[in-house]
């Protein structure tokens, strides 16, 4: 009798349970894909796609930290009553130059970095693309002790055609890649739920994003006169977590007015204070709020959502006047990145 293609030592054995759980796993990938490629909010999602990707290689690294942690890194932020940064060890070295591999537009660019000990055996094309994805992380895992091969992972998926971009939320592996030569079949689907709930995760992450996206326009629409509140929505937008120092040297702002500008935004549900204090306030968007932990979900049935605004040439003009915001936003702070990392570099 021939041997099932999972019965060797490449890849699982496929079991009624397993081709289950790898169907599912691809399915939530190949819905997060669609939904991030015809999202407004993409760039903004990506984002945060990244800073939690990045935790999840930490954690992969035995690295004691939430995504909270990283989030509050990534918008320059220290959390009261988060553990403070170590100062002996950059845990983000990796960050700017994997920000980088994910915008690159060559497609091999990412296996330069790869050793010569990662390759597909010949039985690899009878496998799952998932599967052949997964394994080439653990291979790089195994030649490879740091983060790299967490991070990898995104660009195995992109190659395997289960992503037309690499999506940087869906680092991962385990942990027992690297410790076993053998991977066991409950080892897999461990992998593979774990990757798919990251998927689900974030998908619903980039609605949450697309909803308060949606709130802001009907909040500039609504206010009678808006001042700097669209420039702070679309700052929200892409950096979730801010402080009244933080909007006021990004919008050009004096503290003061920015604290009432954050007032104004918490007025009216965008922003929510996770800090009890009147001096080193830190405020975070309301669904990130929640989900961390620092707002209480609210029961019952979710709110329905307000119904979309009619069509109307001075909202028109509104809604592009906001998304030019968005847009401006997103340069000043890519642009920021890359200063304060080739400063890092000079240093």
């Amino acid at each position: 009798m021939e041997q099932a293609p999972g019965s060797g030592p490449y890849g699982p054995a496929y079991s009624p349970q397993m081709a289950s759980a790898i169907a599912s796993c691809t399915g939530a990938i190949a819905r997060l894909d669609a939904r991030v490629c015809v999202s407004s909010v993409a760039s903004a999602w990506n984002r945060r796609a990244m800073w939690s990707g990045y935790a999840r290689a930490l954690q992969l690294q035995s690295a004691e930290l939430d995504e909270i942690d990283v989030f509050s890194w990534g918008c320059g932020l220290q959390i009261p009553g988060r553990a403070l940064r170590a100062t002996n060890l950059d845990q983000f070295d990796r960050f700017d130059e994997w920000q980088a591999a994910l915008a690159d537009p060559d497609r091999l660019a990412w296996r330069d970095s790869l050793t010569t000990a990662v390759g597909e055996p010949a039985e690899a094309g009878l496998h799952p693309p998932l599967i052949r994805a997964l394994d080439a992380v653990r291979q790089y895992a195994r030649a490879n002790g740091g983060l790299e091969p967490w991070l990898a992972l995104p660009f195995a998926l992109r190659d395997a055609r289960l992503t037309a971009t690499p999506l940087p939320c869906l680092t991962g592996g385990a942990k027992v890649f690297r410790m076993k030569r053998t991977i066991s079949d409950a080892d897999w689907l461990a992998v593979l739920r774990d990757l798919e709930a990251r998927a689900v995760g974030n998908l619903d992450r980039l609605h949450d994003l697309e909803r308060l996206y949606r709130d802001a326009q009907r909040a500039i629409v609504a206010e009678y006169r808006p001042g700097a509140l669209p420039a702070l929505l679309a700052l929200t937008q892409h950096r979730p977590l801010l402080s009244p120092q933080s909007v006021a040297d990004l919008l050009g702002l004096s503290v003061a007015g920015a604290s009432k500008l954050l007032e104004r935004a918490k007025a009216i549900g965008l922003v929510a204070e996770i800090t009890q204090r009147r001096t080193w306030r830190v405020f975070l968007t309301p669904d990130l709020a929640t989900e961390f932990g620092y707002v209480a979900a609210k029961k019952g049935r979710p709110a329905r959502e307000a119904a979309p605004l009619p069509a109307d040439r001075s909202l028109a003009a509104a809604f592009e006047a906001f998304d030019e915001e968005m847009a401006k936003i997103d340069e000043m702070l890519g642009s920021r990145a890359g200063i304060i990392s080739r400063m890092d570099d000079d240093d």
